[in-house]
């Protein structure tokens, strides 16, 4: 059996060999890089005027990869045995989920999600999109065309993406056995159409300071504010009896990580989205103490939850500081 110990120490020692190989266009699970550092390149590449987007989803990315292709890639970096059996090993673990057992011996794709090592065995797979993208004298490389990759989520960027490259992808994906999903997938213009990537929009905006200019506006995306609404409410669903001082703390838990996650500086623009979580958080903080008993409580009769900001640490959204 494969503990998280030994697939711990697996990753341990094959890690930095393929981080040796790894690409630049690469940000996800990997040792000092970030989803901020990709949302960072994108907004470097619009501003250089690669503003055809091609938007990629691949579909069920982590249940396609095949195996056998897999362990060619791992094979033409290491060579110990044991560590390539122990790979293969794992591959075939069977996995328990929503009460159903889903891989075998017989199973010939996919990695069990959750696993320490499945992150890296996932790029070590499509690190070879990567090199194929990157690579002199490659169709992408000839029209400008770079990728910004984090994990299974991509961007293709260039002045122009011509069909012929959209079918040279699709023809590498094929080969290594993986597909497109053509209805989430999409090709837009970033200059008339804004898009998402990583939890932020991106969009081509008018400068509301200096008329007739346009700047990019690089904001939490719609889905990542209904994202955290949702946390703070449930969370002040769940918490009807907890004292104060531990309600604060697990409020400020999610905003923090919130607030820290999409907070780039001189990339992100915060400030609205910030003040909307402000506004809705302090609403519902107050419908929250108002329900907590038929009589008004002390704290909703304040008539300000700033108390709870000077009194208990809550944080406050729109004055608080990256850490």
């Amino acid at each position: 059996m494969l503990t998280n110990d030994i697939k711990g120490n697996m990753k341990m020692v094959i890690e930095p060999i393929f981080e040796a190989d790894f690409k630049k266009c690469s940000y996800g699970f990997r040792p000092k890089r970030s989803a901020s550092m990709a949302v960072t390149k994108i907004k470097e590449n619009l501003k250089e005027g690669r503003m055809t987007i091609l938007d990629a989803d691949l579909s069920a990315y982590f249940d396609t990869i095949a195996h056998d292709k897999l362990m060619i890639l791992v094979e033409q970096r290491i060579s110990d045995k044991n560590i390539l059996k122990l790979i293969r090993m794992w591959l075939k673990a069977p996995v328990s989920e929503n009460n159903r057992i889903s891989g075998g011996k017989k199973n010939k794709y996919g990695t069990p999600q959750g696993g320490v090592i499945s992150p890296l065995l996932a790029n070590i797979y499509l690190h070879l999109l990567d090199k194929i993208i990157n690579k002199g004298g490659s169709i992408f490389n000839k029209c400008g065309i770079s990728i910004v990759r984090y994990a299974d989520d991509f961007v293709l960027m260039g002045e122009d993406i011509s069909m012929e490259c959209l079918q040279e992808l699709l023809y590498i994906l094929k080969r290594m056995e993986l597909q497109l999903n053509k209805e989430k997938s999409k090709l837009i213009i970033a200059k008339k159409q804004p898009f998402d990537f990583l939890g932020f929009t991106f969009r081509y905006d008018n400068d509301l300071f200096i008329p007739g200019n346009k700047y990019w506006n690089v904001s939490p995306s719609k889905k990542s504010m209904k994202k955290i609404k949702e946390k703070l409410n449930d969370c002040l669903k769940s918490r009807h009896h907890y004292p104060i001082e531990h309600l604060v703390k697990d409020i400020n838990a999610i905003e923090r990580g919130w607030l820290n996650y999409f907070s780039i500086p001189k990339i992100s623009y915060t400030k609205r989205a910030r003040r909307e979580i402000r506004y809705y958080l302090f609403e519902r903080l107050r419908r929250y103490f108002k329900r907590k008993s038929q009589r008004r409580c002390k704290l909703y009769n304040r008539g300000n939850i700033e108390w709870l900001v000077s009194n208990y640490g809550l944080i406050d959204p729109t004055k608080y500081k990256l850490v």
